[in-house]
């Protein structure tokens, strides 16, 4: 005699798998996240805190930098096999696949980060309350700043202040080509938009280990990449090479 799973039974299956990286909030799970800003090359003992050469042998100098990061947002692990089929025929919906303000899995409050921080400054940017599960990927959002976003009052002050609202970077500094040439001052601002996805190494949510730390880095020194003589930096995707300057980030419990 063939037997058949009741609708009650499917039902709870349904509804108990979770997958890789859950659909719904659940209270005491927290990843809080932070960005500091790093040297991906190494330098010389002369060189100054901003001072570094670009992948075209170009010196540069920044006296001032500014960018803004729109939003963070965690990303479950593929499902595979039995997992996934069961998900597809389940009425459930998943939380994580809507970015809406009250999506637990992203942060949506925009940061205007500065390079007047040393490096490895531990910069808070918020916390998340995902459901449990493993999560594989974050994928980071530079944008030009909205009027709420944190970090504009930073920026406005100083010798040299800055309006970052509509910008998503903006860079000062010099210039200049070989050992002798003389440096020359450049500015530059923008406001277009780049992502970058990043591989997480198997941060877990769960009742055993419910909190931990992402740290993000910048590698501020690869900001420049493509600028010479011939490509100043206004002719070159800046706010690109601002998403690929981010590394991989440390997890820690807090």
């Amino acid at each position: 005699m063939r037997s058949f799973l009741k609708p009650v039974a499917m039902g709870a299956a349904l509804l108990s798998v979770t997958g890789c990286g859950g659909t719904n909030v659940q209270d005491g799970m927290t990843l809080d996240l932070a960005l500091i800003t790093a040297r991906a090359r190494p330098i010389s003992g002369a060189a100054g805190a901003r001072e570094f050469m670009n992948d075209q042998g170009t010196h540069a100098v920044f006296t001032s930098g500014f960018v803004t990061l729109g939003s963070v947002e965690l990303l479950p692990c593929a499902e595979v096999g039995w997992k996934r089929l069961l998900r597809q025929l389940s009425p459930v919906g998943t939380a994580w696949a809507h970015h809406t303000a009250t999506n637990p899995m992203r942060m949506d409050v925009p940061r205007v980060v500065s390079l007047g921080s040393a490096d490895g400054t531990v910069i808070p940017l918020g916390t998340l309350r995902p459901a449990p599960g493993r999560y594989c990927h974050a994928r980071l959002h530079f944008e030009p700043a909205g009027s709420d976003a944190q970090g504009l009052a930073a920026a406005a002050q100083g010798d040299a202040p800055v309006d970052m609202v509509g910008r998503s970077l903006h860079l000062r500094g010099t210039l200049r080509t070989g050992q002798d040439g003389e440096p020359q001052p450049f500015e530059v601002s923008f406001q277009t938009r780049a992502s970058v996805d990043v591989l997480l190494e198997w941060v877990t949510l769960s009742e055993a280990e419910p909190h931990t730390q992402l740290v993000f880095a910048l590698s501020w020194d690869t900001w420049l990449d493509g600028v010479s003589a011939e490509q100043p930096p206004a002719n070159v995707d800046l706010v690109a090479n601002v998403a690929r300057s981010v590394v991989p980030p440390s997890s820690a419990a807090p």
